[in-house]
């Protein structure tokens, strides 16, 4: 199967709140599962198409999460921090709200790190098995 019908298959057996993808042609349902598979593709580089690839539920998930969007959550992508109708006003600073939250918890947030061996920093001189670099 392809990635399309199995998230098809997984949208029609698993969730209740699926209207956006319901109301759906074929045609935008396929960006839209083409859509959040480049994005989380692109958001978690631990992935790869060929040799791990993302859990269809996720796919699903954020499929859904993109039909869904609305005008703020577009904006913000776009930079807005702040929208203000008749008074009321939300603050969309410091949020990304490009992963869907189901995403989010069913394969963590992205994390950057960096290692660095003992070996290769100043600690390493009151371990034994390093005394042979010369330091």
């Amino acid at each position: 199967m392809t990635v399309l019908e199995d998230v098809r298959s997984f949208i029609e057996t698993n969730i209740l709140h699926s209207d956006s993808w319901d109301a759906s042609d074929a045609k935008r349902q396929e960006k839209a599962v083409n859509n959040a598979s480049l994005t989380l593709y692109n958001y978690y580089g631990r992935y790869d198409k060929e040799t791990r690839p993302i859990p269809v539920e996720a796919i699903a998930y954020q499929t859904l999460w993109v039909l869904n969007k609305d005008d703020s959550i577009k904006r913000t992508e776009q930079g807005v921090s702040y929208v203000n109708v008749s008074g009321m006003g939300i603050n969309f600073l410091n949020i990304d709200r490009s992963i869907a939250p189901e995403v989010l918890k069913l394969l963590g947030r992205r994390i950057g790190r960096y290692q660095l061996n003992v070996e290769d920093t100043f600690r390493h001189r009151n371990r034994v098995q390093y005394e042979k670099r010369g330091y």
